[in-house]
């Protein structure tokens, strides 16, 4: 796994703003996209205006054009990495959170106003998050409980990514609120150059905590060295879904990481990250109702999930990683058994024990039921006698009620179902089933 995004890349961005600015440009950064007028998104390849210069003026300054050279298009069929988070909107009018908050770990579920709380944003409420990957770009797609009350999605998302897996973020992109297309307007990309991320210990609180966080602003809405290097769009399949796109060399190709997301719109301070190592408990409350923290103060307005692995399996041990699934033990491997017999004619005695005299009857279906024959269950398997009146039932080790149905018709003796138990790679034989005093066709 490589430590981080190229530093130089970021000395390279300052050094093309410089030039900018010299030129008498003044880059202007739209930290929200304008609904009425959606950029104008068109193949890769193919340069994208998203502003245009005004005609200048002794008063005015110009803006410099951002050409957009590559575009993200659809995210794969297939997601690379999963992680679900609590959906808070079933017990959001009782003032609470259904759990998924752990300050000490730097995980919140806070889709709420300070205080009151008396305000679910469900369009900060993350329910599941997707990462996918193609040849050039990563895609991260939100999931939200819903729309706000004005029926659209109105919060600022992101996502972070551990490079090194040492808890401490390398990458953090945040985006405004999202239009249709994909856009570059109100994404910012930062880095973490200095590697104080979680200041003294990752992860856990250090309040009060020292460091500067995310202290590089590496792409603000296409400036940069790169202007196609990160981009938002809400999903077109999904109403109450966003969608971040960035490039792979953002994370210098790197097939090995961690990656989370997040909602915030109260806070948004790349500088404070982690959160827990600038607030106190008592200063950011809790919502949970069960802890001494209740209700939610100075952070609020917020949601994020724990981390989850690319490209390799994790252990449970790495610093913010999802709580990894118990592997339960194999059972040892059951070997099926067989039961088998002949259904046959007892024409001589009566007594249904199969003899000379008895003769066979074929085209019969033998069922074996689970369980035994004064509680039988669901069917388990069947069997069809053959032209010698035999069958094999083939099951695993068990206990079982065999019979045969639906039974000739016209036979007033017959044997009753017989329970058997099977043990594993045994064979039961001879459970036969006879039939006498033929009373009429069958």
């Amino acid at each position: 796994m490589n430590n981080r995004p190229i530093y130089r890349l970021f000395v390279c961005g300052s050094i093309f703003l410089v030039v900018m600015l010299a030129c008498s440009f003044s880059p202007q950064v739209v930290s929200t996209p304008v609904a009425d007028t959606p950029a104008v998104v068109e193949s890769p390849e193919v340069v994208v205006v998203e502003e245009t210069p005004a005609i200048a003026t002794p008063t005015d300054t110009l803006i410099p054009t951002i050409v957009h050279l590559s575009v993200p298009g659809e995210p794969p069929g297939s997601w690379l990495s999963e992680i679900t988070d609590r959906d808070t909107s079933a017990v959001a009018a009782e003032k609470r959170a259904l759990g998924g908050e752990n300050f000490s770990k730097n995980l919140f579920e806070r889709p709420f106003n300070a205080n009151a709380m008396d305000q679910y944003f469900a369009d900060l409420d993350i329910t599941r998050a997707r990462l996918f990957e193609d040849a050039q770009w990563v895609y991260v797609s939100i999931r939200l409980a819903g729309k706000n009350n004005s029926g659209f999605l109105g919060g600022n998302y992101g996502v972070e990514v551990d490079l090194d897996v040492d808890g401490r973020g390398d990458l953090l992109i945040f985006t405004g609120a999202p239009g249709a297309q994909w856009s570059t307007d109100g994404v910012r990309a930062w880095l973490d150059n200095n590697n104080d991320v979680g200041s003294s210990h990752p992860v856990d609180s250090d309040a009060p905590g020292s460091g500067d966080g995310y202290e590089s602003l590496y792409f603000d809405a296409g400036l940069g060295v790169d202007p196609d290097a990160a981009w938002v769009r809400l999903a077109p399949d999904d109403p109450a879904g966003v969608q971040i796109a960035f490039k792979l060399s953002l994370l210098n190709n790197d097939t090995k990481y961690t990656w989370g997301v997040w909602t915030d719109r109260s806070i948004l301070n790349p500088a404070w990250f982690d959160y827990n190592d600038h607030f106190t408990a008592a200063q950011a409350g809790s919502s949970l109702v069960e802890s001494s923290e209740y209700p939610i103060k100075g952070l609020y307005e917020l949601d994020n999930t724990c981390r989850w692995a690319v490209g390799f399996t994790p252990t449970g041990s790495e610093p913010g990683i999802c709580p990894v699934p118990v592997t339960p033990t194999s059972p040892p491997p059951v070997t099926p058994g067989k039961i088998s017999g002949i259904v046959f004619y007892d024409g001589v005695n009566g007594d249904l024990v199969y003899g000379p005299g008895s003769s066979p009857l074929p085209g019969l279906t033998v069922r074996a039921r689970s369980g035994t024959c004064s509680a039988p269950g669901g069917v388990a398997g069947n069997a069809v006698t053959n032209v010698s009146g035999f069958y094999t039932l083939t099951l695993n080790a068990g206990t079982y009620c065999v019979d045969v149905h639906p039974a000739p018709l016209g036979y007033s003796l017959k044997t009753p179902p017989q329970t058997v138990t099977v043990p594993s790679g045994g064979s039961v034989n001879n459970v036969n089933f006879g039939f006498s005093t033929y009373l009429g066709m069958r």
